[in-house]
């Protein structure tokens, strides 16, 4: 009986990454993964022994042995405080929602937006769970769109209502794409998967200015602390929004998924990161003021104890010197003989990710990025960053694209990057992917 349950669907992209990967070198010591998107930068020590402190405190208290969070009405109201002083923006506690980790986030937004009757504009690339999700739940993506605006509708019919998808910066360029010039959608969501690390613009200006304004009965933000932080298996991520339909789907899912538990580390987590943002971005001699500031919200909330003043000093050390790595590697994409080039509008101002060309174009982009793969050098190129064939083909005719993780080593970053140059010097197999699946 279970041989006639069809395999279920899943993105274009995902599909992609599953044949590019195929014969790949499986030597994890020595292959090299040149746009892998998790930040290589080492987590803060200081951090680590917080958060240690932190779990230690909720298991000896009995947190973590109760159902029932007897912290989370406190929780967003220190979350919808400091990240309302730090956005400029007035939030109000019932405005805030913590989830386990962005992605989760993700999910549950567009399942509730496929249910309401809402189409997906999303930009490309993006990341994988965009398209996943609107496979999953049933969302139809009626067009997708590049960093300077270009809308490439798609062939699916229109629905009455739709919600423009915004990543800033986005999760594979690092830049910030401008949306297309369109009739304001039903619903926006804004997706903000990085603020440290820029060049230019910071981030926090960035968001400040796209948030400005904004109608959070129509719009949802989602925040995540997991890249900034390199601690993607702390799943930790709030949502913004005042719309009360979205609101209820989250606190339902949650009941049915998880009973009456919480996150309580990942809530602490996520406040402390939002006092660290409003640290970074100010001047050194205003920290103390900051840190006192949230210090106090924590305790009117009743919750843990934020870290001490010179722990934020630290951990702020830590982020800068993580940041100049990042532009390291930016800077050698740059550099003589380099075997890529960064495209003009998609300059990285936030995250470890940026997105490049080749300089040297490959007869049949995809085989030669299978052939790299089998010789030790695991490249993620445009298909595999969401949208279809077609997207890609009209949005970056002739460009064969490549993700690179700025968060490398710089040594293992320039292995990478000669190892690119060798093998760009080589004439790709006659064999490989179907052309249908064949890149811009």
């Amino acid at each position: 009986m279970h041989d006639t349950i069809p395999a279920p669907a899943q993105a274009d992209c995902l599909t992609a990454f599953g044949a590019l990967r195929d014969g790949a070198a499986p030597d994890t010591e020595t292959a090299i993964e040149l746009g892998e998107g998790c930040n290589r930068f080492p987590p803060s020590p200081d951090l680590a022994r917080y958060l240690s402190a932190l779990l230690d405190r909720f298991i000896r208290d009995g947190t973590l042995s109760a159902y029932a969070s007897r912290s989370r009405a406190g929780a967003r109201a220190a979350m919808a405080e400091l990240l309302g002083n730090h956005l400029n923006m007035r939030l109000d506690p019932s405005d805030i929602f913590f989830t386990r980790g962005g992605t989760e986030a993700i999910s549950l937004t567009i399942a509730h937006l496929s249910e309401t009757g809402h189409a997906l504009i999303l930009p490309l690339p993006n990341y994988y769970a965009f398209d996943q999700c609107a496979v999953r739940w049933g969302a139809p993506v009626t067009g997708y769109y590049r960093h300077d605006g270009t809308l490439h509708p798609t062939s699916t019919s229109p629905l009455a209502r739709t919600c423009l998808v915004e990543v800033l910066p986005n999760g594979v360029t690092g830049a910030r794409h401008t949306p297309p010039a369109r009739a304001e959608p039903d619903f926006t969501l804004l997706d903000v998967p990085f603020q440290i690390g820029a060049e230019g613009p910071q981030p926090a200006a960035i968001l400040r200015d796209r948030v400005h304004g904004i109608d959070l009965g129509k719009a949802a933000l989602i925040l995540t602390a997991s890249k900034d932080l390199s601690l993607p298996g702390l799943r930790a991520a709030v949502v913004i929004t005042r719309n009360e339909a979205l609101l209820q789907h989250l606190a339902r899912d949650r009941f049915e998924r998880m009973a009456m538990s919480g996150d309580p580390v990942g809530e602490v987590v996520m406040i402390f990161y939002a006092c660290l943002l409003t640290v970074v971005e100010a001047p050194h001699e205003q920290t103390a003021k900051l840190v006192r500031i949230a210090q106090d919200s924590v305790s009117r909330a009743g919750l843990a104890a934020l870290p001490k003043e010179e722990t934020y000093r630290r951990i702020r050390d830590h982020l800068t010197v993580m940041a100049e790595r990042f532009r390291q590697n930016a800077h050698a994409l740059d550099g003589p003989g380099s075997p890529v080039r960064r495209i003009p509008g998609m300059e990285p101002v936030g995250g470890y990710s940026a997105f490049a060309e080749l300089r040297i174009p490959q007869e049949r982009f995809l085989p030669w990025v299978t052939l790299c793969g089998r010789a030790g050098l695991r490249l993620n190129p445009t298909v595999v960053h969401g949208g279809t064939s077609a997207a890609w083909d009209a949005l970056y005719p002739g460009g064969q694209l490549l993700r690179l993780n700025l968060s490398e080593t710089p040594g293992t970053f320039q292995r990478g990057l000669d190892m690119i140059r060798l093998h760009a010097r080589r004439p790709a197999p006659a064999q490989g992917l179907r052309k249908e699946r064949s890149s811009p």
